[in-house]
């Protein structure tokens, strides 16, 4: 028993540590990207708003595609379906160093990437829920969001450094290869990664699967939890900095530091709330507290009237509190997923992130121009009370076999 228990568990850890691998290198790439149009920008001799744009026509094609590739998924295989992804987001990189010219040469090769971009959440979740035993989902889930957030990390200070110390080109292809890389080791774990088109038995004996399932109102309103979170966190990302700085008296190099601390304390919290999410038996109450108390200390941050050196331990203390709700959020989509439509629904439902991401930074950006900072965090705490009135609602528009 104890040889079998050992085999599984080293069998899951196998298969959320490439997970999580793959769930990184994607949001690296969303951030090395967006980095390296910014260095190639005077070459090409675009503009901030062309960069902008090309920004829009990444997560527009992802946020289009991303429902596609959950059905691909569901058609397909995960495996195969996320080798797929990263073989394209890689592509574009080479492309960008070997033809690439300008701002119109740059938008199918963007778009590329938005579609390469778009496969990651409905084949990691349904490789998770279909290998990984059940009692270590939460768990599974806390290393998911854990390896994208520590994706973003170091995705601009790599990009500047190396574009300084190589060039952009090669820069470039450096970064490809990591992709190539890893699509080769999603592509050879067929033996461990499970196929959850299988592994959900006889799919004769299961339920059809309709469209017309994802317009249910716990899937809409998991959507439109995700369109809320990515408001706020690309918001916050973009913003945070030049926000603090006129907001407080300190300099860039706090601000950054602030915007790390807040970074950090999420990938923390994502750890503690995949320890929580496997013991506990309300995801939606777990959520709810964590946007709760995320937003207050925005709230505190918001008023400008704390003392500088509150600022920094506030924005960690708030990214912990929002990263505690991640693992719980992903049980609370999967508790409302039909059977077998573990890709069309992950995919249908992260599509809100590319929709956030695409309506948030506009928005803030605005505030920005008119000189109103308080007012991104203003705006951030609002939107944390909207998703705790969000994800309270899942559970009760949820239909019971789908919750138990």
């Amino acid at each position: 028993m104890s040889v079998a228990v050992s085999q599984s568990f080293a069998r899951d850890a196998r298969v959320i540590g490439i997970i999580g691998i793959a769930h990184g290198l994607s949001h690296f790439y969303q951030l090395a990207l967006a980095t390296l149009l910014i260095v190639v920008m005077p070459d090409f001799g675009m503009s901030y708003a062309q960069v902008g744009a090309l920004g829009a026509v990444f997560y527009g094609v992802s946020g289009l595609m991303q429902t596609v590739a959950g059905f691909a998924v569901d058609r397909f295989g995960a495996r195969p379906v996320l080798a797929f992804g990263l073989l394209a987001t890689a592509s574009a990189f080479v492309l960008i160093a070997g033809v690439a010219s300008g701002f119109w040469s740059l938008v199918p090769i963007v778009a590329l990437a938005g579609i390469g971009n778009c496969v990651f959440h409905p084949a990691d979740f349904a490789i998770l829920n279909a290998s990984v035993n059940a009692s270590r989902l939460g768990r599974a889930y806390s290393a998911h969001g854990l390896g994208g957030t520590l994706g973003w990390v170091p995705a601009a200070p790599v990009i500047y450094f190396l574009a300084q110390a190589v060039g952009w080109h090669v820069t470039a292809l450096i970064a490809a290869a990591a992709g190539f890389l890893v699509a080769l080791t999603v592509a050879s774990q067929g033996s461990v990664m499970v196929d959850h088109r299988v592994a959900r038995g006889d799919q004769r004996a299961a339920p059809r699967f309709e469209v017309s399932s994802l317009l249910t109102a716990p899937i809409l309103i998991c959507m439109l939890y995700f369109a809320f979170i990515a408001i706020t966190v690309v918001g916050i990302q973009q913003f945070a900095v030049p926000a603090l700085r006129e907001m407080f008296p300190i300099g860039l190099e706090a601000a950054a530091a602030a915007l790390t601390a807040l970074l950090l304390g999420s990938a923390v919290g994502v750890v503690f709330g995949g320890w929580i999410a496997d013991r506990a038996t309300r995801h939606d109450t777990v959520a709810a507290v964590g946007l709760f108390v995320a937003g207050a200390l925005t709230a505190l941050i918001a008023t400008g009237a704390v003392p500088v050196w509150l600022v920094l331990p506030l924005m960690a203390l708030s990214g912990f509190a929002g990263g505690l709700t991640g693992p719980s959020r992903d049980m609370i989509v999967r508790g409302a997923t039909p059977p077998g439509a573990s890709g069309k629904v992950f995919g249908f439902v992260y599509s809100g992130l590319d929709i956030g991401s695409m309506v948030g930074p506009p928005v803030f950006g605005w505030l920005m121009d008119h000189h109103l900072p308080h007012a991104i965090f203003w705006g951030a705490f609002v939107i944390y009370l909207l998703n705790v009135v969000t994800v309270l609602q899942i559970r009760r528009f949820s239909r019971a076999p789908a919750m138990a």
